[in-house]
């Protein structure tokens, strides 16, 4: 799975989505998801030379306009804030994969609507590829990311173990790398703690959603996303036709 990683110099963390697998044995066609950190104006003419179209920005207002980027990409850019209870982790040396997890269920009513409108941008297929962002690409990326790769029907654990891959690529980082701006206040030490990502965490939230409603695409459905768009876009997203 660590060949979906993309080079883009003071970027750590960007990955192409495609080559998960979907439903019937399928891949996820490459080109149509790409995650990430949000760009700075220095970075952004790269992460645009990927062809990107639609970058979705999760940061808050506050953040967006401390540190400008993605609009330097050349793409449409869709700010759809989404936050959730930081009050365990914020000033927390160390936090726990529960106070992550505490967080990632306080904002499932703020990422599900955005997941149902990138489900939307997949079916019409001409704004692809859609890169989505937030500071670190880590934790409003992750879980907008296995929303939208949950009700595709991705595999769990494929969801899962992507997720946890945040963590290689911040492990991999050298004193000498070029980083984004918002980490570099950090030492190496304390943003490797910062930017733990077990996949037990993802398979967590993905359980707790499917036990309530069912699915996460029926989750989605209570937040915008038509049932039909959602099949046009398993059909068209995955590597051989989906029998539905």
């Amino acid at each position: 799975m660590n060949t979906r990683r993309i080079m883009v110099p003071g970027l750590p963390n960007v990955r192409d989505l495609g080559g998960l697998r979907g439903p019937g044995g399928g891949y996820l066609r490459r080109g149509l998801l790409v995650r990430g950190p949000a760009p700075s104006p220095e970075t952004a003419p790269a992460l645009g030379g990927l062809g990107i179209r639609t970058v979705v920005d999760l940061r808050l207002e506050e953040e967006r306009r401390q540190y400008r980027g993605p609009e330097y990409t050349g793409a449409t850019v869709l700010s759809r804030p989404v936050a959730g209870d930081m009050s365990r982790i914020r000033g927390n040396v160390r936090p726990r994969p529960s106070d992550y997890l505490a967080n990632y269920r306080d904002m499932l009513t703020r990422a599900a609507p955005v997941a149902a409108e990138i489900v939307d941008l997949l079916a019409e297929g001409a704004e692809v590829p859609v890169y989505i962002c937030c500071a670190m690409g880590k934790d409003r990326t992750g879980v907008v990311s296995a929303l939208v790769l949950r009700a595709l029907g991705v595999r769990t654990a494929d969801v899962a173990r992507d997720y946890a891959l945040t963590a290689r690529a911040y492990r991999a980082l050298r004193s000498a790398d070029a980083r984004p701006n918002w980490t570099r206040e950090d030492t190496l030490a304390q943003l490797r703690l910062r930017t733990s990502t077990p996949a037990a965490t993802m398979h967590s939230l993905i359980a707790g959603i499917e036990a309530e409603h069912g699915s996460v695409a029926r989750m989605l459905t209570l937040h915008g996303l038509r049932e039909e768009t959602r099949l046009r876009t398993v059909v068209g997203a995955f590597t051989h036709p989906v029998r539905l």
